[in-house]
């Protein structure tokens, strides 16, 4: 054996025993602590044979995150289970140690150190943490986790590299998640450093604030069935599997990972009534399985109300200026967008459509696009347009348009009404319950003639387009610091007035 490989061995060794000694606690608590001298060794032998005396699911899986230095799958746990039910203590130990031993090609990093977090909450932002992405559900996050860190004891969490545990964020990280408009402009790679302690929960509640990496989600629905933590999320949608042919196929099948999860949920926090229903719609499937799910509760995003002043609608440009705010991809139904202003702009009417949205996937739209650019239309397309960008779009907007065939909630429904810019969106769904309050015109997706006729509307009648203006003047308000306290009762309160001690 080279020195290298020793130093490599007799770290990962070092590391087991620190591993060992932090899960000790928790898994030995009706016997003296472990000595401060007690090798890697005899501390497993005495930590195997606590939990073969009292065999529970999640001392079980605390036992294997120690030594295997990742979460266990379910299979992973349920394997392990049979085995300390049926050999001794060297034969169990022996097993778990080959599972870190082969754990390197099944997401485990063997000399990373742990640290047990102990009756806390933990808020899962995998996604906004390591990417610069700002659409929907980063916007949720962002605006979330600010709030519940100011005013909560919250631990954000990631997933190390190869999803097998959770960790801490780095310092980009934080700034992605907890300051991201005040951020450089010029921004660290996407992706963490990975570095530091597995933080793994123990009789502690989990937030799924995100949609979790398909990797990730055998280990969380392990977690959440046998480790005795809580886990909750934040239902957005169930667009996959529900019109699974206006989404990529790796997304439903990421999404089917992602149910596996749910399914062992404690509780869902929908952000709109219609992702509710969706989200308790499967859950009613669940008894089939023996199982209960998740309690489904309604918790509405909100938009917050901008003060700023509104440009005069003498200003042409105002006047004459259309905004199209979502991804390129077929469910946010651009093509129609461009086919009613093609009829209109042929029909002799003078208008400036400008799309704000970053590229999705399968869309005909930046070819389409281009066409009616070569030929004079005036069209512009922002790929970026965050904060004060993007409300300063809206409000110099004459209107908006978001005719999506299907989504959770339709974020830019809610941000145009709020400028206090009218809007013309989908008749259902949650855009329907959105625009219910005023400010919008409402119209089939599927119908291009009434697209039309609602854009020509908003064009030309100066009266309706001032109805509607103030329509959205007299809307309900409710800001996103509502939406963060009405979440925390929702979601986490229940769960943590119950956490054991």
């Amino acid at each position: 054996m080279t020195v290298s490989h020793t130093s490599a061995a007799g770290t990962a060794l070092q590391r087991l025993e620190q591993r060992l000694l932090a899960i000790a606690p928790a898994l030995l608590a009706t016997e003296p602590g472990p000595a401060p001298d007690l090798g890697a060794s005899e501390l497993i032998d005495r930590l195997v044979g606590a939990v073969r005396d009292d065999l529970r699911s999640e001392r079980l899986w605390l036992l294997f995150v120690g030594v295997a230095s990742r979460y266990p799958t379910s299979d992973e746990l349920l394997e392990a289970m049979r085995v300390f039910e049926l050999v001794g203590n060297i034969e169990a130990t022996l097993w778990l140690l080959d599972c870190a031993l082969f754990g390197a090609t099944r997401g485990s990093t063997p000399d990373r150190e742990l640290s047990l977090v102990c009756n806390s909450i933990l808020v899962e932002v995998d996604h906004s943490a390591q990417h610069d992405l700002h659409t929907g559900i980063q916007q949720v996050v962002r605006q979330l986790l600010r709030r519940w860190v100011r005013d909560h004891d919250v631990v954000p969490v990631a997933w190390t590299a190869r999803a097998g545990a959770h960790r801490g964020l780095d310092p980009p990280e934080l700034g992605r998640v907890l300051s991201w408009e005040e951020r450089s402009p010029v921004n660290p790679p996407d992706g963490g450093s990975d570095e530091g302690p597995m933080l793994v929960p123990w009789r502690s509640v989990i937030v799924m604030a995100e949609v979790p990496r398909r990797e990730a989600a055998s280990r969380l629905a392990t977690l959440a069935q046998y480790s005795g933590n809580r886990l909750v999320a934040i239902g957005y949608d169930c667009i996959p599997v529900v019109s699974a042919d206006l989404v990529p196929a790796a997304d439903a099948n990421r999404f089917v990972h992602y149910l596996t999860v749910i399914k062992h949920a404690h509780r869902v926090a929908a952000i709109s009534a219609s992702a509710a229903a969706e989200f308790r719609g499967f859950v009613d499937m669940l008894p089939t399985q023996g199982l209960t799910g998740p309690v489904v509760v309604e918790c509405t995003l909100p938009s917050t109300p901008e003060t700023t002043h509104r440009p005069s609608r003498g200003d042409a440009r105002v006047r004459n200026s259309v905004l199209v705010v979502g991804s390129f991809e077929p469910r946010k139904n651009h093509l129609s967008v461009l086919q009613a202003a093609e009829r209109l702009w042929r029909s002799g009417l003078d208008f400036e459509l400008t799309f704000i949205g970053g590229s999705g996937w399968g869309s005909e739209l930046p070819a389409r696009i281009e066409e009616l650019q070569e030929l004079g239309r005036p069209i512009t397309v922002l790929h970026q347009a965050h904060g004060a960008a993007l409300h300063r779009a809206y409000r110099s907007a004459a209107f908006s348009i978001f005719t999506s065939l299907h989504e959770g909630y339709g974020l830019p429904v809610a941000e145009s009404l709020a400028a206090g810019t009218p809007v013309i969106t989908s008749d259902f769904g949650s855009m329907r319950e959105i625009a219910a309050d005023g400010g919008a015109i409402m119209i089939d997706p599927y119908d291009d003639a009434s697209l039309v006729e609602a854009m020509r509307t908003l064009l030309t009648d100066d009266l309706a387009l001032a109805e509607l203006e103030s329509q959205t003047a007299a809307r309900p308000v409710r800001d996103w610091a509502d939406y963060a306290n009405e979440l925390w009762a929702a979601l986490v309160e229940p769960l943590d007035a119950g956490r054991v001690g």
